[in-house]
């Protein structure tokens, strides 16, 4: 078994280095479009946490991620065609788990302990203004997302809290398979359509996320999205979205719910300097779930200390509401500052006010947490 595992990881590499190969003499070819892109990330992030939680203390958390785009056509086979490959690493501690003890995560890079996985693998296909994607994608990626609310470390920023708390959820670290249709109706409107089979498994059982289940009888998870956004001189972008979740081996086991969320510019100075709002709500109506409700929102302002307008300084606040429970909502408040150096580089650090972490099921003590994160992307 080990044996197999090696060729595979030789063969891959050996893939790897074809392809750099070929990316490299097409780039000293002026005439030729090379369909080969890489990227590779590193975030790593140092989190304190001072008073409260579970414990004071320090832990460090870090995430690698390399991934291959290759496009069809400009390796001249066909039209609107994408080949798409991300594999991803964590290591490193759980601050959640062992210094705050809160429900919505405060990293948005916590794995869960040390892996290393297949995160996505999927084909995309262009046809007109509508784009079919099939393969191992992440959720969160396409839906339920804003651009301002990325910059923030704290996961429910990522996703609301409702979403992966409710119904098994494709996101990171663990991603499944599944069938997307994203309809461009026109320049200001679009309709994002995905469905996944199967159960998302954990490590557990899916070490490298390479056990794809596609039995229906495990469930179905189907999400729906409309998109609005404006390019107008204070652009804009608003979303609503639904899910829906059922497993037909065990009858009258379903949950679904709903979600808004919104971009808008509000201010403009120069073409370096902005400020942005963002907001994000997100209910649970099913009488099974004891997580019925998230509200998120936070205040962006680019271009402090820089001529590009890529520094950013950012608040905002987190907030997931619980019914019959032993212990009370948790709301946290982030505050950051992240600056970017030649073009890779980013430091940021930041802060988090956790008000009643309920990450163990109890009112746990107010935390407050200070985070350095750095990261490089190529």
């Amino acid at each position: 078994m080990k044996k197999n595992i090696l060729n595979v990881f030789i063969y891959i590499l050996f893939s790897f280095f074809n392809l750099f190969n070929i990316t490299a003499q097409m780039q000293k070819d002026s005439t030729k479009v090379c369909p080969v892109e890489f990227s590779a990330t590193y975030v790593g992030d140092v989190v304190g946490n001072t008073i409260g939680g579970i414990t004071t203390g320090v832990k460090y958390l870090g995430t690698a991620n390399l991934s291959i785009s290759l496009e069809t056509e400009k390796a001249n086979w066909w039209k609107g065609g994408q080949f798409y490959v991300k594999g991803g690493n964590t290591h490193g501690a759980s601050p959640s788990e062992e210094l705050i003890g809160d429900f919505q995560i405060i990293s948005n890079i916590d794995g869960g302990g040390n892996h290393t996985y297949l995160f996505e693998c999927w084909y995309k296909q262009k046809i007109g203004n509508v784009n079919l994607t099939f393969g191992l994608q992440d959720l969160n990626a396409e839906f339920a997302n804003t651009d301002n609310a990325s910059y923030y470390i704290n996961s429910s920023f990522g996703i609301p809290s409702t979403i992966p708390e409710n119904v098994p959820s494709p996101i990171f670290p663990i991603t499944a398979i599944g069938l997307s249709v994203n309809w461009d109706i026109n320049d200001n409107f679009s309709w994002k359509n995905i469905i996944y089979s199967g159960e998302v498994y954990d490590f557990d059982y899916n070490e490298y996320n390479i056990k794809w289940n596609l039995n229906p009888n495990d469930g179905i998870l189907a999400v729906t999205e409309f998109n609005y956004s404006s390019n107008q001189k204070y652009n804009s972008t608003y979303k609503i979205g639904g899910y829906y979740y059922n497993q037909p081996k065990n009858i009258g086991v379903y949950n679904y719910g709903f979600y808004f969320m919104g971009d808008q510019n509000i201010g403009q100075w120069a073409e370096n300097k902005r400020l942005n709002l963002f907001v994000q709500t997100a209910v649970n109506p099913t009488k099974s779930s004891y997580h019925k409700y998230y509200i998120g929102g936070g205040v962006n302002f680019y271009g402090l200390g820089d001529k590009r307008g890529e520094n950013c300084l950012g608040l905002g606040v987190a907030h997931a509401g619980f019914k019959n429970m032993p212990f009370k909502h948790e709301t946290v408040i982030e505050a950051f500052y992240k600056a970017n150096f030649l073009n890779h580089f980013y430091v940021q650090p930041d802060i988090q006010y956790i008000i009643s972490p309920a990450g163990r099921e109890i009112t746990s003590k107010n935390a407050l947490a200070i985070i350095l994160r750095c990261g490089i992307e190529i």
